[in-house]
């Protein structure tokens, strides 16, 4: 190992060892309880030293945020490039999603915690790289929905149908993921399976645009079930049990 790569790696052992300080103190005392002062103390990181790779603790959440949403990438690929017909290759998307927020729900929290303002104070190169994560994330659903024309299994009815979608896939998924997080659904709607009704609102939407095959021309629960079984084995199991590949449903 040359003197530069063990100078790069003395860094990147510092920003990890840092960045685990961040989640104690974040998951501990909360988004407010986050200060530059306890996470030096927590990673045992002199404060000066420690500035010297994060400016402010948004650039600390910002970092935190890179890193999972890097895990969650890894997973939205694999789904993506599972072999099926486009309409269930974007629900596989969604259960990769799904997987990730539900085994990984305090790193699925502050990915959401990583939002609006708190951005506007991070370094700008954390920041791209996070940007370019979510740039990789939504072409993936955006290539689906163009191979979706390609096969003909989705006729655009305008020139924008495919942007229109993207967004409202994202917005609605994202969206409820962060809901699911507060556990809104449950106090505000009674709502016990939520993701089951997300699944079935994704289906109405899909429906409504006229992706094939229709909600009602494919037994999905059979095709998440081979998703689950050939794409996300490990995972899978780990939430529903081993042997069960139907979910929520058992």
């Amino acid at each position: 190992m040359t003197e530069w790569s063990a100078w790069q790696t003395g860094i990147r052992q510092r920003e990890k060892a840092i960045l685990s300080a961040a989640r104690s103190v974040l998951l501990e005392r909360g988004y407010f309880g986050l200060t530059m002062e306890r996470v030096a103390m927590v990673s045992e990181c002199p404060k000066g030293t420690m500035y010297q790779h994060f400016g402010c603790k948004e650039d600390l959440l910002v970092g935190l945020a890179v890193e999972y949403a890097g895990a969650r990438l890894e997973m939205m690929e694999r789904a993506a490039a599972h072999r099926c017909r486009s309409r269930e290759r974007v629900v596989a998307l969604g259960e990769s999603v799904g997987l990730y927020t539900r085994l990984h729900p305090e790193d699925s929290r502050i990915l959401h915690m990583a939002m609006g303002t708190i951005r506007e104070k991070a370094s700008p190169q954390r920041l791209h790289e996070l940007v370019q994560i979510e740039n990789r994330e939504v072409r993936l659903l955006y290539d689906i929905l163009e191979d979706a024309v390609r096969e003909g299994s989705l006729v655009p009815r305008h020139e924008h149908v495919l942007t229109e979608m993207a967004f409202g896939i994202w917005a609605l998924v994202d969206g409820a993921f962060t809901l699911i997080e507060s556990n809104s659904p449950r106090q505000v709607l009674g709502i016990d399976s939520p993701f089951s009704n997300l699944f079935r609102v994704f289906g109405i939407l899909a429906d409504g645009y006229g992706w094939r095959p229709l909600f009602a021309e494919l037994d999905w629960e059979e095709s998440l079930a081979r998703t689950r079984k050939s794409v996300f084995p490990e995972e899978a199991q780990q939430l529903y049990g081993e042997g069960n590949w139907y979910g929520d449903r058992g």
